[in-house]
């Protein structure tokens, strides 16, 4: 869905295509892990906002660099010959101009291109990186807030938690494979976390619904982000839609993965047809 212009500036980066290197590696959970890329070319990288996206470029197995595309007047140009560049959109979680160092989190689920990537990443391997294309900056600071979501929405999600001002007060429920997968980091004192277990529940999506149509939602101030599977997240827009207090100009919502579509394209609106 389109964003209101209401309550955000749009804010346009210049494009170019970096190449980085893997810096660190940590573990954030047992399906987190947590890639720190760094290089001279992170010189001058923006971004202003939590639901930023680049575009990773992955070099192919048994290759050390990656195929990119060039930007022309006209916008991407891919190779005309030979393999195409192979790129999947990843939440930049930290920068660190100073370090120049660009942390990823990467949801180990075994069957995508980042996945398997991030699953066999070491020191020095090299990741091309495009944007982001700009920024979607909030101008308002809503005194109620509730973010809901699976493991994808997760590094967006933490960093909407990170910079809520004291005053703000906000409900989160997340969707994970177990009590090992929970991110313990996210906790803050006026957020109301709530961990719901994939694998303890029959239905995720009635699981998801039912814990957002608990939640007493303030008629006045209110926003919720909703993020995650595109069947899963449609249902629970489906139900915000009709909160006093909500509506469409007040909901952002994103599909990041479809069950069962390889590269799914998370541009795609979500309706509620």
């Amino acid at each position: 869905m389109s964003l209101d212009k209401t309550w955000f500036d749009l804010v346009r980066h210049p494009l170019r295509v970096r190449l980085l290197e893997v810096v660190r590696i940590a573990s954030v959970s047992p399906r987190m892990r947590r890639i720190t890329l760094g290089g001279p070319e992170l010189e001058g990288f923006v971004s202003l906002a939590p639901e930023d996206h680049v575009k990773l470029f992955f070099p192919r197995p048994a290759e050390r660099m990656p195929i990119v595309p060039s930007f022309g007047p006209l916008g991407v140009v891919l190779p005309k010959l030979g393999p195409k560049p192979v790129g999947r959109d990843y939440t930049p979680l930290r920068f660190d101009a100073a370090a120049r160092e660009l942390d990823f989190d990467f949801f180990l689920h075994g069957g995508g291109v980042g996945s398997a990537w991030a699953n066999r990443a070491s020191a020095g391997d090299v990741v091309g990186v495009a944007g982001p294309r700009g920024s979607h900056v909030l101008k308002h600071e809503f005194s109620w807030q509730i973010f809901v979501g699976d493991e994808t929405a997760l590094p967006e999600m933490a960093l909407r938690i990170a910079r809520l001002p004291d005053t703000a007060v906000a409900s989160a429920i997340f969707l994970v494979d177990d009590a090992a997968n929970e991110q313990r980091e996210l906790s803050r004192a006026n957020v109301e976390i709530r961990w719901l277990h994939r694998r303890s529940v029959n239905d995720a999506t009635s699981a998801l619904l039912e814990a957002v149509r608990a939640l007493e939602v303030p008629e006045k101030d209110s926003f919720a982000w909703v993020a995650g599977e595109a069947s899963e997240a449609r249902a629970v827009y489906r139900h915000l839609l009709t909160v006093p207090g909500l509506g469409n100009a007040r909901i952002r919502v994103s599909g990041h993965w479809k069950r069962g579509i390889v590269a799914h394209d998370h541009h795609q609106p979500i309706d509620v047809d």
